[in-house]
């Protein structure tokens, strides 16, 4: 295993946010590209490579990464699209999915907008977003507000409520998990606001 790979595999197993916003931020666009050419679709594509990298956050102390990161998620990006169109087959969904799908959808060309496009959303979304953390009950409120809105480390958080390190990390564990569920409309781009914030 490489000195890189192997430093960026230690920092994501400890949780390093640094870490996991540098991997999103190199590879979010390409691997959407890449989706899209198996799916067809934007959305779906954003949703299938959101998914990806929620799934490697949730459960990055047990990542297995043994040659290169590039090439575990364009393959998780593949395994994922491949499995989205199986069960659209499954459902007998497929033939209507793809005569649906307009044909200047099929081979992604990156626009040049998307950075814009999805900065916008986030923009729209922010309200939303506030209005789903005013429903978490009140420590994880609290424990999100200060981690995201504050930028404080887990310690220091544990600090001012009063709290262990673990207790803090469970709280903002589940608020992203009820966060996900109340914004699971609007995944890629709460995925996108919650690391560019």
């Amino acid at each position: 295993m490489e000195n890189g790979l192997e430093y960026m595999v230690t920092k994501l197993r400890e949780g390093d946010e640094e870490a996991y916003i540098s991997l999103f931020k190199d590879f979010y666009i390409s691997l959407c590209a890449y989706s899209r050419r198996y799916v067809g679709r934007k959305d779906i594509a954003e949703e299938v490579v959101s998914e990806i990298f929620f799934k490697i956050w949730e459960n990055r102390k047990n990542l297995e990464i043994r040659h290169s990161v590039k090439a575990y998620l364009f393959q998780a990006v593949a395994n994922n699209s491949l499995n989205y169109l199986r069960k659209l087959k499954r459902e007998d969904r497929l033939e209507d999915y793809f005569n649906s799908t307009e044909h200047g959808n099929i081979g992604f060309e990156e626009p040049s907008g998307d950075i814009a496009e999805q900065s916008l959303l986030m923009e729209e979304l922010t309200a939303r977003i506030e209005d789903a953390v005013n429903q978490l009950p009140p420590r994880q409120q609290m424990s999100f507000r200060l981690k995201r809105y504050e930028g404080k480390k887990n310690r220091e958080i544990a600090a001012q409520m009063g709290l262990s390190v673990k207790t803090v990390e469970m709280h903002l564990s589940k608020a992203m998990l009820a966060l996900r569920q109340s914004l699971k409309d609007y995944l890629p781009a709460f995925l996108l606001y919650m690391l560019l914030k």
